[in-house]
């Protein structure tokens, strides 16, 4: 942990206390998911937008910085995600597995902070999503009520400041939306659209419910002290697998190592306790990973094993889904939409939003040389002495190693003996053997950071990065105490706005457009083209939000398109 890191965290734990003891309350952290449905099929995406808010002044919460989302049935969690958090807000997708059964399902998130209190109900923002397999009769046992006529759907419930125009749908196939804040407070919300096929969608809280909810959290008791708070990134915690007790003590203080390929900003170190047990502070890892867990100088083989943050919470009581023939068309026409969409899916449907990363090791700070560029050698060694300057081979202890010439503030260059990281794609090579038999004909760059960096408990004199043209470390082979694992990330933030549709794109999508992150300043108005599916139908617009002071806002708009 880098000292920021203690000093933060033992603020933070002196100040939860001391405001209990002022009278004052606590933060108390819920976080609400708005989705761009309420309705779908199995085998579609549920795109989120997340709202992580102090329940006490009802206004967004800036400390923590990654919710945790679960997917429950009746019986259990289905299906998770991780949405990265800035100054409380976050975006996201998470997919629903073609085999699920058609029910009614609980959305619910938390973060490592609102968990943390005792008697925390999960329930707090907890959305009901219905979901339909079209592929498949299986139902939830119990989940699932035939009826002969459909339930009405529930009335909009809207309010707050925001509102939305929507113009008639063109021949073009394109419909305008004027979004305009009336009120005098900068907002945030949502924003999707997306077809009414007559489908109800379940009982359940919206935004505006969310809110006045919280004024009826009954007053917090206290904290368990054992969660350590995520106030920069995700914590990700390890333990040692593979060996005895003895073994565990003599790996205390060893440095434990995770990593993802790339270019190193996915790196973390930190030392292992006499448990066996490890923590990383991560500034979040986006997306769904190979991550490499790894030990430092062990003699025996054991290796280090991921545990789950999710904390597969109660979901409640999930009112059964109720059932109607009347819904077949509806459900063919969306089972079309999502095949389709699978089978012509393209980058140009969806706009990245941005990440909110810390890299460790900053370009500006290295020198890279492109292989191409120079001669070519057969074995790795003859790089250094040839033209790369800055990195050179000693042999130390009757080991050879590769030392870096690192800079400090001065100015001043020396190589340092046994302190360099090795890097290849981003994932540390521990022995400096492996690095110097690998083949530099599979290498297209080498990334050098001449200067001293600090990774959690462990200081590095220099880092070198052996980027290959793949970046997916080919023909190395690592001790058997290495293990790749599947690494699930915080889901990328997107919007989905379908710039990249066109003409011969067989168009039945159900959702036509979501933005989670939009903004307007007071007074402020926008005018957002939609393009419309390729069939005829009645589309709404739907926007949840909160004003800056924390006050609700949802505001719906209707149009019909005639193809």
């Amino acid at each position: 942990m880098t000292m920021k890191r203690i000093l933060t965290y033992c603020l933070f734990l002196i100040l939860l206390p001391s405001a209990a003891l002022r009278g004052a309350e606590p933060l108390r952290e819920r976080v609400y998911l708005s989705t761009d449905r309420e309705v779908y099929v199995a085998g579609e995406a549920v795109w989120l937008s997340a709202w992580c808010v102090d329940a006490t002044s009802g206004r967004l919460s800036t400390f923590s910085k990654i919710a945790y989302v679960e997917l429950h049935s009746p019986g259990a969690m289905v299906r998770t995600a991780k949405i990265a958090l800035q100054d409380g807000r976050g975006a996201g997708r998470l997919f629903l597995p073609a085999s699920l059964p058609t029910g009614n399902y609980r959305l619910i998130a938390y973060t490592a902070l609102g968990a943390s209190e005792e008697g925390f109900d999960p329930g707090t923002g907890a959305r009901t999503l219905s979901v339909f397999n079209t592929f498949s009769n299986e139902r939830i046992a119990e989940g699932v009520t035939v009826v002969s006529t459909p339930p009405q759907a529930a009335a909009f419930r809207e309010g707050g400041p925001l509102q939305i125009e929507t113009g008639p749908a063109t021949a073009n196939g394109t419909t305008s939306l004027r979004l305009a804040n009336n009120g005098d407070e900068p907002i945030q919300f949502s924003l999707g659209v997306r077809h009414d096929d007559g489908i109800p969608a379940p009982q359940g809280q919206h935004i505006t419910d969310f809110i006045d909810g919280l004024s009826r959290l009954p007053a917090a008791s206290s904290f368990d002290g054992r969660s350590i708070l995520e106030y920069e990134g995700e914590i990700i915690r390890a333990r040692v697998s593979g060996t005895d007790a003895a073994g565990l003590r003599a790996l205390r203080f060893k440095h434990a190592f995770i990593s993802t390929p790339g270019n190193g900003s996915n790196l973390y170190t930190e030392s292992l306790d006499d448990e066996g047990a490890v923590t990383f502070f991560t500034s979040n890892i986006y997306g769904d990973q190979n991550m490499f867990l790894e030990i430092e100088d062990v003699d025996n083989v054991c290796h280090l094993e991921l545990l789950s943050p999710f904390r597969n919470l109660p979901a409640g009581d999930i009112p059964a889904l109720q059932l109607s023939e009347a819904y077949a068309p509806a459900l063919e026409l969306r089972s079309l939409g999502m095949q389709l969409e699978h089978h012509f899916e393209a980058d140009t449907l969806y706009a990245a939003l941005p990440l909110h990363e810390h890299p460790v090791f900053d370009p500006r700070e290295s020198r890279s040389y492109i292989l191409d560029d120079y001669t070519r050698f057969p074995v790795m060694e003859e790089l250094f002495t040839e033209f790369i300057t800055e990195l050179r081979v000693r042999r130390v202890n009757g080991k050879r190693e590769l030392q870096v010439l690192t800079t400090n503030q001065s100015g001043d260059g020396s190589f340092r003996r046994g302190n360099a990281l090795i890097l290849l794609d981003g994932v540390p090579v521990l022995d400096t053997e492996k690095i110097l038999g690998y083949d530099p004909l599979l290498v297209k760059r080498i990334d050098i950071y001449p200067y001293s960096y600090l990774l959690g408990s462990r200081s590095f004199t220099g880092v070198v990065n052996f980027v290959t043209y793949q970046g997916t470390l080919p023909s190395m082979q690592f001790e058997d105490n290495v293990r790749i694992v599947d690494y699930q990330g915080c889901s990328l933030p997107l919007a989905y706005t379908c710039e990249g549709v066109d003409a011969e794109y067989p168009d039945y999508r159900q959702t036509l457009y979501w933005h989670p992150l939009l903004t307007l300043a007071p007074g402020e108005s926008r005018i957002i083209e939609c393009k419309t599916p390729a069939y005829s139908g009645r589309f709404e617009a739907v926007a949840e939000g909160l004003t800056q002071s924390g006050r609700s806002l949802s505001a719906h708009s209707v149009f019909t398109s005639v193809r």
